[in-house]
């Protein structure tokens, strides 16, 4: 009986600990699940933002402190206009890991060559996008400046973030501010609601903050009776009001209490966004005024407003054009710019785009005009559309190598 030989294939080598992380971040299974999960939440938050607004979806969805999510699907009106609840990751570190994914799949593992250079710009132009949206997260402020004809201001009023604000008055006037930024407010909700003492070494008091409501309203127990678990001051207690779809009109409230650190204890007051007058206490023989208000942030220039323009077309509220000329005043020099929809100032790291304007007296046809612009500063502002210039350059480079390919295969077959 003649022997016969077998071809035994090599033993598969055992791939390392690290080869194998490697392998599942850089996968393209993983590459799979993260597109469909960006492109689940991206049509909820999109059906969602119809009912609470623009900006407290992608807080729901894209904030770097929401590490899950529960997003919201409504149910057909025949299925009892329930919503189902779907848990997925949050949006921000789901980006993340398809940042990681894409960087280690396609750039690093993927196979290099002039014929790949196409696809490698592509990807490339992908991950400046998606570095683009992080950075905008981190970093971005975005506020409005409101002026009259004539007037100036290096002051932009944030849109969304309420601050507390205390200065000493020495003969009616201001001393210095402090400013307590809301990260020390924001999470003080629920029932019961915490409370968050802030120091202040530089001032004779330390404060006291509880019971903080984005969208509060002061009232009086005479006009409302207060719930249960409310805390009244004085007759009046806030009541919380839902979001508005625009966040930038909600007003905020909290309760306040200031500790000296010598001296009478003394009693809580409110704190309200849209209050007349600040609230002011005396410790000892100095007197002090507390504010609740948007945050101000200045900008390294001065815009004054020489000429306010509004167009609207016929018969509506429509606007037709919108457009400020205004004065950049920086170190004594000044610079004339025109700021139209959807032609900005870029200056200085700084946006300014216009937003809306009015009047003085809505009732008045001839009462001062006024300009609000709105102010941007984020150093990423331009890198989406750098990014699709990339993407572009790599599809260009990708389809014109596939062609010369194609006309050189047809080229040696005849």
């Amino acid at each position: 009986m003649a022997d016969e030989s077998f071809n035994v294939p090599p033993a598969r080598r055992q791939k390392s600990l690290g080869q194998q992380v490697f392998g599942f971040f850089a996968g393209f299974p993983l590459a799979v699940v993260l597109m469909l999960i960006l492109l689940l939440q991206t049509w909820l938050a999109t059906l969602e933002q119809v009912d609470y607004g623009l900006y407290a979806t992608l807080r729901k969805y894209f904030d770097p402190q929401a590490w899950y999510i529960l997003g919201e699907l409504r149910l057909p009106d025949f299925m009892g206009k329930k919503a189902l609840m779907i848990p997925m990751p949050g949006g921000y570190w789901v980006l993340g890991l398809f940042f990681i994914n894409l960087l280690l799949g396609g750039i690093v593992r993927a196979r290099k060559g002039w014929k790949k250079a196409g696809v490698l710009i592509s990807h490339s132009g992908i991950l400046l996008m998606i570095l683009s949206a992080g950075v905008t997260e981190m970093t971005e402020e975005r506020g409005t400046m409101d002026f009259f004809e004539g007037e100036s201001s290096n002051v932009a009023q944030d849109y969304y973030e309420y601050v507390v604000e205390i200065s000493e008055r020495t003969a009616g006037m201001p001393k210095e501010v402090h400013v307590i930024r809301g990260q020390y407010l924001n999470d003080l909700v629920g029932i019961p609601a915490p409370v968050r003492t802030v120091r202040l070494p530089e001032l004779p008091f330390d404060m006291q903050f509880t019971r903080y409501s984005k969208n509060g309203r002061v009232m009086s127990v005479n006009e409302m009776a207060p719930p249960a678990d409310a805390q009244t001051i004085d007759g009046y207690y806030i009541f919380d009001r839902p979001p508005n779809k625009d966040a930038e009109t909600n007003i905020a409230a909290c309760y306040a209490k200031a500790l000296p650190r010598a001296g009478e204890p003394l009693p809580s007051f409110i704190l309200s966004g849209d209050a007349f007058h600040p609230h002011t206490i005396k410790v000892g023989e100095r007197v002090f005024v507390f504010q609740l208000r948007k945050f101000l942030w200045t900008m390294p220039f001065t815009v004054r407003l020489d000429k306010a323009t509004a167009e609207y077309y016929p018969n509506s509220m429509k606007p037709k054009r919108f457009e400020s000329r205004v004065t950049r005043i920086e170190n004594g020099s000044e610079a004339n710019v025109e700021i139209k929809m959807n032609m900005p100032m870029r200056y200085e790291g700084l946006t300014f785009y216009q937003r809306m304007m009015g009047r003085e007296n809505a009732q008045v046809a001839n009462s001062r005009p006024y300009s609000q612009l709105e102010v941007v500063r984020n150093p990423a502002d331009q890198w989406p559309k750098y990014a699709l210039y990339i993407v572009t350059l790599g599809l260009f480079v990708h389809f014109l190598l596939k062609f010369i390919h194609y006309i050189e295969k047809n080229t040696r077959t005849h």
